[in-house]
């Protein structure tokens, strides 16, 4: 069977997975164009460095929030379907009024409270569809091609993001030069309006399996927090919320560092951030073929230390060309440690208690989240602006280089600590960390990733990977419900 045979058959046999990719492309576009630029547009309306702080964290706290609540109601829900829908059409909406705002209320407190409240409702809304689709996805991928399906998925939305990311700056770029710099915002934001219904109208293809939790797959929140000292997935869980920690320590104030510091242009700091997505897109799917065959683990064990040292690389020079190089790296260790971060989840966790187990996981990383970037915002306001050692004295040129120094440490203490306490929990082929580190500098990766990703780049999964899916799904069971026992 040739390539676009096996494309047709795929799609025919599995029309939600073709649903769900072009769904996926259609919120990047979305991300891309919309979600990306929340940050510089909260700097447009004269936001403080506090309001951009707030700006990162309430809306993600409330989400987080949704989330669990999502969980709580699952158990009585007729249609997963119709419940993911109804979030994304109220996040769609959400991005008019935004867009609007400069225009009803100028620049300042009020405009920036509006918005504040606005993305509340965006991530909200958002956040109830979350643990709803991670369930509803998690039935309609084979788990044997889970990594492949993802990495290729990633990989169109991560161009998708890439795309949308560097038309929306150019525009920003082009009505700032005319001083309509409010009129471009309220273009992307519509671009960003309409990808999110194209969105919806794929969501409505995905097929709708009927879903039912047992009383026994049920369990709360508390009962989550008081067994996660023996529970694999949980010590997981708290891996990521500690990374996160430390990233959203540091994360509002990238952007701020690049418009406000080192008052980049709209296309400048578009081609910092588009350099980072790129880097993940053409890695995506060389990260999948790994995770596959030797375990989302072993990925988190050389992807968490790698993503622990970017913001510290940011210290050097505050030259575009170094930042793009950095950017390069940045984008090659998130897009290992985010896939397999999301596929660890489906692996861990068995499908009645995967919607429960996403939203407690997005309540600890709202949380985490939170507790970093209002530590970092308060940091900000009150760090010395030099530092001795012996003869010593090191004056950062900005503060917000403190805020990235610090933000690293956190990064690397998370990853120490909380790495080795949990395991991989499907068989998968033994490769050493070091082995595995090799594998991907040197000459075998870079062919990979440069050969297969421009020359397969539209191409999907092959339908015949999913043969072996329901063999590797009953292997992983018993390893899978020894450990979920105890979520």
């Amino acid at each position: 069977m040739n390539r676009e045979a096996s494309k047709e058959t795929t799609h025919e046999e599995n029309p939600s997975l073709d649903a769900a990719i072009r769904d996926g492309v259609s919120y990047a576009v979305m991300m891309g164009c919309g979600e990306t630029y929340l940050g510089p547009f909260g700097i447009f309306l004269r936001a403080t460095t506090l309001q951009i702080g707030l700006l990162a964290t309430l809306p993600q706290l409330f989400g987080a929030l949704m989330q669990w609540f999502a969980a709580l109601k699952m158990d009585r829900l007729r249609s997963r379907r119709k419940n993911i829908l109804a979030g994304v059409a109220t996040q769609a909406v959400s991005l008019v009024p935004m867009a609007l705002l400069p225009f009803l209320f100028g620049s300042g407190r009020t405009p920036v409270l509006c918005l504040l409240a606005l993305m509340v409702l965006y991530h909200g809304a958002n956040g109830s569809t979350v643990p709803i689709w991670n369930s509803l996805i998690g039935d309609l991928v084979p788990a044997g091609i889970r990594g492949r399906f993802f990495g290729y998925r990633n990989r169109l939305t991560g161009m998708s993001t890439f795309i949308s990311l560097i038309l929306a700056g150019v525009i920003l770029h082009l009505f700032d030069r005319a001083d309509k710099t409010a009129v471009g915002f309220l273009i992307i934001f519509f671009v960003a309006f309409l990808a999110r219904l194209n969105s919806f109208r794929w969501l409505s293809k995905y097929e709708d399996p009927e879903f039912f939790i047992a009383p026994d797959q049920a369990f709360t929140f508390r009962q989550f927090l008081r067994r996660s000292p023996y529970s694999n997935f949980a010590k997981f869980v708290f891996f990521v919320g500690a990374i996160n920690f430390g990233v959203s320590f540091s994360a509002p104030y990238f952007a701020l560092y690049m418009l406000r510091d080192l008052h980049f242009s709209y296309v400048e700091f578009t081609i910092v951030s588009g350099v980072a997505t790129i880097s993940q897109f053409l890695t995506f799917r060389y990260w999948g073929e790994l995770s596959d065959r030797f375990g989302n683990k072993k990925i988190l064990n050389v992807c968490g230390w790698g993503v622990a040292f970017v913001p510290m690389l940011w210290l050097v020079s505050p030259h575009i060309l170094y930042l793009v190089i950095i950017q390069v790296y940045s984008g090659f260790v998130w897009s290992g440690f985010s896939l397999a971060s999301a596929n660890f989840i489906f692996d861990a966790v068995t499908p009645p208690k995967r919607a429960r187990c996403v939203a407690y996981q997005g309540l600890v990383n709202g949380f985490f989240i939170f507790l970093g970037s209002a530590a970092g915002g308060y940091a900000a306001d009150h760090l010395p602006h030099s530092y001795s050692l012996g003869f010593w004295t090191w004056k950062p040129a900005f503060i917000l280089l403190v805020i990235f120094l610090i933000s690293g440490i956190i990064r690397l203490i998370a990853t120490g600590i909380f790495l080795p306490r949990f395991k991989e929990v499907r068989p998968v082929e033994t490769i050493r960390d070091r082995e595995l580190i090799f594998r991907i500098s040197h000459i075998r990766p870079i062919a990979g990733v440069t050969f297969s990703l421009f020359t397969g780049l539209f191409d999907s999964p092959s339908h015949d990977d999913s043969i072996p899916a329901s063999r590797s799904s009953d292997k992983n069971e018993n390893s899978r419900k020894n450990d979920l026992q105890q979520p």
